[in-house]
């Protein structure tokens, strides 16, 4: 590999030769070499490979239909890493299928540890929130009549949005089948929390309540608003989502 000279630097493929430029530096190197797809289709050496390259794009799909089922939940701008940290959790889940072959290891067989399941749950969807990690420590949820019970939590003193005048709170129940990737979202009503009021208890419900026929995942998603008489506004930052609990078939 040599450095290209001159006042200008091209990239792209010349006769035998690679230009590329990494970092504004450019360089070239002879054209060929490495491995093409028919050696990595066809060689027993590569084999390794196509292991990896078959559980990496099952994790891949899962990851994008995962990430649509959330975003009524999400910001529609997610920071840099958001994608790239909710692939190394469903890696790691399927990493836990001790049942199939190398290859063929799938997240669905990972979740029906305990271990994957707590992957899940510890999974951070969106970056830690001061106000969702309060909220959290109060809840508890009852899986038979899917109630998510709230009590004494304080938003005052809790760093929020200048023009946001309440807190939204929203509970919902993702039912999702990681194998077809299909899903269903079952959300309860938002309840507003007026921005510096005292210490509140409540409970939310789904509007409708059938149980999860997969894997039933349950979401708490908070939100600031800009109430202006019975005029909600919603504000996008600080939008926050919390997976509270994963129930495995």
């Amino acid at each position: 590999m040599a450095r290209q000279t001159g006042p200008f630097k091209i990239s792209g493929t010349l006769g035998e030769i690679n230009f590329f430029i990494t970092k504004g530096v450019g360089y070239s190197r002879k054209a060929g070499g490495g491995f093409n797809g028919f050696a990595i289709r066809t060689q027993d050496n590569m084999k390794r490979v196509r292991e990896n390259a078959s559980e990496f794009g099952h994790c891949s799909r899962v990851k994008k239909q995962f990430r649509l089922a959330l975003l009524p939940f999400l910001n529609p701008r997610q920071n840099k890493t958001f994608h790239s940290r909710m692939m190394q959790v469903f890696l790691q889940i399927k990493a836990l299928d001790a049942v199939s072959e190398r290859g063929k290891r799938r997240v669905n067989s990972g979740l029906q540890t305990e271990k994957g399941q707590q992957v899940l749950r510890q999974y951070e969807v969106t970056p830690k929130n001061p106000v969702l990690y309060a909220l959290y420590k109060t809840t508890a949820f009852d899986w038979p009549s899917q109630t998510l019970r709230i009590t004494n939590f304080n938003p005052a003193g809790l760093k929020g949005i200048k023009t946001a005048t309440h807190l939204g709170v929203t509970m919902g129940i993702l039912d999702f089948d990681f194998d077809s990737l299909e899903s269903t979202l079952a959300v309860s009503p938002t309840r507003f929390l007026e921005v510096g009021a005292g210490p509140s208890s409540f409970e939310l419900v789904p509007d409708l309540l059938r149980p999860p026929a997969h894997t039933g995942i349950v979401l708490l998603g908070i939100r600031y608003y800009e109430i202006i008489a019975n005029e909600v506004y919603g504000l996008e930052t600080l939008r926050g989502l919390q997976i509270l609990e994963v129930h495995g078939l």
